[in-house]
């Protein structure tokens, strides 16, 4: 394997980011009004080498899944719409989700400093910790130093990290400088760390624990995991850059989701993923006031991301707004070694889309970080 290709390709993972239930029946593809448009979607993905896709839309028309390629490429076994992938910075939006409801429940306000939480023995600890807010923790104003730098990448690859908690990844910026100035708006996972240590000393509970009871469990999502238990149905991981793709499920296995890893540790299936993200931005989930706060925008440095992502210019609390050719689209991105997914709601057209795929190329994820995929729903 091309090791120095791999850790770029985990360095864009760095920095990229009710009444409703998952046991609702899928449609099968052909009985959608819609399925030829959206069987093109995974028509794309697999033009363009995918090991595996699985894909929900989510229209005013009904519910539509899709599947390409393998779950298991060793073995011979297709994706399914069962199967569960690693979610990586889909995770955020659970995040930011369980800080609100914590808010409506007046265990906190986000305009809180994140010091009056935390203990100073980690604050004082981290450029920047003792003055952000929470707010600015959420939307990534925060300045504060990404986490995940060329020996922590070096570290998992190595094997000698292995499944660090939110709390030990915290350690790893210690004593070192700020990224950015407080205010500057300039995406970090390492905000999404200290929210986790926060949901846990705010509650008593693991943070994984409260994510399920704030955000998966009200809309009855079975196949939505936060936890450091991988559940059988999860699919393996796949590499590739310029050759074969490789199982890489290792690294997973070895070093990702450890306790609290809420900047993207959880782990899901498309239509789930697309359940909870159109009960969120359709007013079921929070609030009205929690979700007004929710899509207060801040602008980011959109250069720190590859060309193709340029269009990603702003960042709420905890979600992504982009604009399409078909509109404004609200969600997140996703990466984690080997898994790569999307998923995105369209105001305009009440649609929601959720792709997650189970291999990383060049190919397969300039198809999922063009804003022409996009058009393919309509």
């Amino acid at each position: 394997m091309k090791l120095s290709i791999l850790k770029q390709a985990m360095m864009i993972a760095g920095l990229a980011m009710a009444g409703l239930s998952c046991t609702e029946d899928h449609v099968p593809p052909g009985n959608h009004p819609d399925a030829e448009k959206y069987q093109r979607i995974v028509a794309r993905f697999m033009e363009a080498g995918a090991t595996g896709v699985s894909i929900t839309v989510l229209s005013p028309k009904g519910a539509w899944h899709g599947t390409g390629g393998h779950s298991d490429v060793e073995k011979g076994i297709a994706m399914s719409p069962e199967n569960t992938l690693r979610i990586g910075s889909i995770s955020k939006i659970f995040t930011s989700v369980t800080i609100l409801k914590l808010q409506e429940e007046g265990k906190l306000n986000i305009t809180d400093k994140i010091s009056k939480y935390l203990p100073a023995e980690v604050t004082s600890r981290i450029a920047n910790a003792g003055e952000a807010t929470i707010e600015q923790c959420l939307n990534h104003t925060s300045g504060i130093r990404e986490y995940l730098d060329e020996t922590v990448r070096d570290g998992i690859l190595s094997q000698q990290i292995v499944k660090y908690s939110a709390a030990q990844n915290l350690a790893l910026v210690y004593d070192k400088p700020a990224d950015y100035p407080l205010g500057k708006g300039n995406y970090c996972n390492t905000n999404y760390l200290l929210l986790s240590e926060l949901i846990r000393i705010v509650t008593g509970k693991s943070a994984y624990q409260v994510v399920r009871e704030k955000a998966i469990e009200p809309l009855g999502l079975r196949n939505t995991s936060a936890s450091m238990v991988l559940p059988a149905s999860l699919t393996q991981a796949y590499f590739g850059a310029g050759g074969p793709m490789e199982n890489v499920t290792w690294i997973d296995n070895n070093a990702v989701g450890g306790e609290g890893a809420l900047d993207g540790g959880m782990i899901a299936t498309s239509h789930d993923i697309a359940v909870f993200l159109e009960a969120l931005l359709t007013g079921k989930v929070l609030s009205p006031a929690s979700l007004a706060r929710m899509h207060t925008y801040v602008d980011i440095d959109s250069t720190t991301l590859p060309e193709e992502l340029q269009y990603y210019k702003q960042y709420g609390l905890g979600l992504m707004k982009i604009e399409t050719d078909h509109g404004t689209a609200i969600g997140h991105d996703g990466h984690v070694y080997g898994f790569v997914c999307k998923a995105f709601y369209l105001p305009e057209h009440k649609t929601t889309i959720s792709i997650l795929l189970n291999g990383w190329s060049p190919e397969s994820v300039a198809v999922l970080n063009a804003k022409s995929t996009f058009n393919l729903l309509f």
